[in-house]
């Protein structure tokens, strides 16, 4: 029986054994968790068709005749998200150019690494995710319909409250988006060339 735990001690590869016994998010490797940072990005960027595409009566009503040029208050949680997951590419590509460099890692640097990798995988996947499903969520919402508009607003919940003044257009917000999306994904390339 194959026991790759034991021929991962036995060639001396602490780094491979302790990602490998980490869970879930070790299983995929940096190019594949940096390509999946870039996937979200595209998504986020998806704002700007959901928010176009409104029913003509929610646009009235809340949003405006030009959608894309509105101020929306979530601009700022898929700006704070994009964020997140900038950092967290750009984190998970220095692990990878700085494991590269190594000709032997010790046990000391691959517990270091594991955890950078780990830390920079949860800003990413747990942060960066859900700032961009919550994006995602407030910006189709409309398309439920003007009752559906109403009763959130009368619940509290303001989905197309205007933003403040740092608050960017949905074509911006979803322009940076699309931008980072590009340049994450041929960082996922080029972490790729290092495996």
């Amino acid at each position: 029986m194959d026991d790759k735990y034991t021929d991962l001690v036995l060639e001396g590869r602490e780094y491979e054994l302790l990602r490998a016994r980490r869970g879930l998010l070790s299983r995929w490797s940096i190019p594949q968790k940096v390509r999946g940072c870039s996937y979200l990005l595209f998504a986020a960027s998806a704002m700007l068709p959901l928010m176009y595409f409104l029913p003509a009566t929610v646009r009235e009503a809340y949003v405006g005749l030009d959608p894309a040029s509105s101020r929306v208050g979530f601009t700022i949680l898929t700006l704070l998200s994009v964020g997140c997951l900038l950092v967290a590419s750009f984190g998970l590509v220095a692990v990878a150019v700085y494991r590269d460099r190594l000709d032997e890692i010790s046990e000391d640097q691959a517990w270091s690494l594991v955890g950078l990798e780990g830390m920079f995988s949860g800003i990413g996947f747990i942060t960066g995710s859900l700032g961009v499903a919550a994006t995602l969520l407030l910006s189709g919402v409309g398309h439920a319909g003007v009752d559906m508009i109403d009763t959130l607003v009368a619940t509290g919940i303001h989905p197309y409250r205007p933003g403040p003044d740092i608050a960017l257009t949905v074509v911006t917000a979803s322009g940076i988006a699309f931008c980072c999306a590009i340049t994450v994904f041929v960082m996922g390339s080029v972490a790729e060339s290092l495996e």
